[in-house]
């Protein structure tokens, strides 16, 4: 069978410039790599217990559904709430289709910003108060979390922000305000320009610092790998700085330290007004937000196994159709790669258009899966599981699907060089990393089949 071709033999190492984490000093993982460690153990006991939560309130809402007409009440209630945010946001935004990130800006003021405000107001810890703020951040199933996640991911790929205006604080961050308040309450240093000018840029390829090509993506040894090693590098923006540093482009460099610096100075300051709340209310989501970036990473880009070019997102990128929901079209990831500045809402019209070239690069495509439905598939080695899931190009049965998947989540090591940042790649907005002039769909020129076939 062809889709299940095997692994190229007689793989040599790549002959490549050294990654971001390779270009750092020995003396710099001596010190890093054992604190890594330490953090991940404090990374995996917070999302157990945000997970806990999580799961006891999915679980609770899933009963409540069961009586007749909560549902359907519920969806009501939603639809009200969405309709007078449009009214809203056909005033202040660039975009009125961004309305569902103004509701996320708009939801987490009203829900979980006045726990924190009633929790600073009474200084001693109430643990009714803790849970509510989990509760609220993270919600059933880390809906919430995913939505917030969601909607400061498309803000940060905006010029100035959703907001009309613009954002000054972007000119000194690289941050807008909506991304790094969504970002800060939920844990994560802002970093909107490691993710849009370095990820983007360098699409999963060799010099990507959130690649996963090197890992068994079914290996819950090799994931803890990836967070000490790969993850909290990236968290705390070490490796894009090293990135950025590389190709001399300064004000990116100065944007790596600012998220550092907003993030742990609020931090501080909390602290010094009571380290209970500052560890309970900044530390454990950061914690718990450090595993879920790892998972998103992990899962958003699996399929690396037999892959022969290493810039090729369309062959690693997973897709995933999720129903009966899938906010703000993220699981349309490969298209997301294929055209960053395209607005979200086009993404399942894109996906049309560019079936034939996922077709010849073989991406991968799953229907009815979450990041973390998958992520669990891939960590318990559900391949059967992740096969009925599968929507593939060619007409292959059951067993044949488990076996391309099986190959598809194992390590590679490209033997070919990468290709050249190309000229139009370069061409950029220094803060934001839209590209400042042509079609944006060449900002991330895809990978051909006949290029493939050069570089095989």
């Amino acid at each position: 069978m062809t889709a299940t071709a095997s692994m190229p033999e007689n793989v040599t190492k790549r002959t490549v410039e050294k990654r971001p984490m390779e270009k750092m000093p020995t003396w710099g993982h001596w010190i890093f790599m054992p604190l890594f460690a330490v953090i991940q153990v404090f990374n995996t006991l917070a999302i157990g217990i945000i997970l806990s939560i999580s799961t006891l309130l999915f679980a609770v809402q899933t009963v409540l559904y069961w009586i007749p007409g909560i549902k359907k009440f519920s969806q009501a209630c939603s639809d009200v709430y969405h309709d007078g945010v449009q009214a809203i946001a056909d005033l202040v935004l660039k975009d009125p289709r961004d309305e569902p990130i103004l509701a996320a800006v708009i939801g987490l003021t009203f829900t979980a910003v006045p726990v924190f405000l009633a929790q600073l107001w009474l200084v001693e810890i109430n643990w009714y108060l803790v849970a509510a703020f989990y509760a609220l951040v993270y919600g059933p199933n880390i809906r919430s979390f995913v939505r917030s996640f969601s909607a400061m991911h498309q803000d940060g790929h905006l010029r100035g922000g959703v907001f009309k205006g613009g954002s000054w604080l972007e000119k000194w961050t690289g941050n807008s305000f909506v991304y790094m308040y969504l970002a800060i309450f939920r844990g994560i240093i802002p970093h909107a320009v490691a993710h849009g000018q370095q990820h983007h840029r360098e699409n999963t390829g060799l010099q990507d610092v959130y690649s996963t090509s090197d890992y068994d993506h079914t290996s819950m040894v090799d994931f803890t790998r990836y967070m000490i090693k790969e993850v909290m590098y990236q968290q705390f923006m070490i490796t894009p700085f090293i990135y950025f540093r590389s190709i001399n482009f300064k004000e990116q460099m100065r944007a790596m330290v600012a998220g550092n610096l907003i993030y742990w100075s609020l931090f501080g300051a909390l602290a010094l007004y009571s380290w209970e709340i500052a560890v309970l209310y900044m530390l454990v989501p950061w914690f718990a937000s450090n595993f879920l970036m790892g998972v998103i990473h992990w899962s958003q880009h699996t399929f690396y196994g037999g892959q022969q070019q290493d810039k090729n997102y369309l062959y690693n990128t997973t897709t995933i159709l999720e129903s009966p929901e899938n906010f703000l079209n993220e699981g349309y990831h490969v298209c997301h790669h294929h055209w960053k500045c395209r607005h979200w809402s086009e993404a399942p019209a894109l996906y049309d258009e560019i079936q034939d070239e996922m077709r010849a690069n073989q991406s991968v495509v799953f229907n009815d899966l979450s990041t973390m439905d998958l992520f669990l598939m891939l960590m318990l080695k559900r391949f059967d599981a992740m096969a009925k899931k599968l929507q593939w190009w060619d007409d292959i049965n059951h067993e044949d699907k488990v076996a391309l998947l099986k190959m598809r989540t194992k390590p590679v090591t490209f033997a070919n060089p990468a290709r050249p940042i190309a000229a139009h790649e370069e061409l950029v907005d220094p803060v934001s990393g839209n590209k400042i002039s042509g079609n944006s769909k060449d900002f991330n020129e895809p990978v051909s089949t006949a290029q493939l076939r050069k570089t095989a």
